[in-house]
């Protein structure tokens, strides 16, 4: 069955938009943290998206390191930029997360401080990839990189429960956030919008890296010719 781009993107905003509903109006406060709990329906699937797109990228670079597959490093580069975007974004949505529950926007909190570690640690990646100008070099090297650069995330992910932390867990009790009902389905809701958008993001940022390498072997074969 072939995969209609325009029917899943339709699919994508419909979900979207009812989660969007589901945050802002239909979801009560939160007992502890009031209308606050808003922010945290944006903020958590723009993380779980970030471990997605970046456990995505580590599978690609494992499979290419098999296989040579130039498909793979392509996936693994997509992948890799996403991780990137949506870093930003949980970081940027943490904060203010983060300076309306606790007065400031930064406190090098463990969850946030390995987040920001683990969003430098792909920086390098690129830092890495245009560096190297031997593609297939570049290819493997980037690799190589990219495994070791994952081992940031379980630390991210794992942060909060390792350290003391102000971050907020998903359970009653023990400064945790008390969900049920409606707000359980606003948060359902909007993990599952933005896994949507990204897997349609993840289709597009492929493409074009298919494209860029397309232009490139053009390019050299052209030189060649020339030369």
């Amino acid at each position: 069955m072939e995969f209609r781009d325009d029917i899943f993107l339709g699919i994508t905003a419909v979900v979207n938009a009812l989660a969007v509903y589901f945050a802002l109006f239909l979801s009560p406060a939160e007992v502890e943290m009031g209308e606050l709990v808003r922010v945290f329906y944006f903020h958590l699937p723009q993380a779980i998206v970030t471990y997605l797109t970046l456990v995505v990228s580590l599978v690609s670079a494992i499979l290419f390191l098999r296989t040579k597959a130039t498909k793979y490093d392509a996936i693994s580069e997509s992948a890799a930029f996403l991780g990137l975007i949506y870093g930003v974004i949980t970081l940027v949505s943490g904060a203010i997360w983060a300076n309306a529950a606790w007065g400031v926007y930064w406190n090098w909190d463990p969850r946030e401080t390995t987040t920001l570690v683990l969003w430098l640690a792909y920086v390098g990646y690129f830092f890495l990839r245009m560096s190297v100008e031997n593609p297939e070099r570049r290819s493997s090297v980037s690799a190589v990189y990219n495994v070791l650069a994952f081992l940031t995330v379980p630390l991210s992910y794992l942060s909060f429960i390792i350290w003391p932390s102000l971050h907020p867990r998903l359970a009653e009790g023990g400064g945790g956030l008390g969900l049920s009902g409606t707000m359980v389905q606003a948060l359902v809701l909007n993990i599952l919008g933005g896994i949507l958008f990204y897997v349609w993001l993840m289709r597009k940022a492929y493409g074009v890296r298919l494209i860029k390498d397309e232009l490139e072997t053009k390019i050299a074969e052209d030189a060649r010719i020339a030369g």
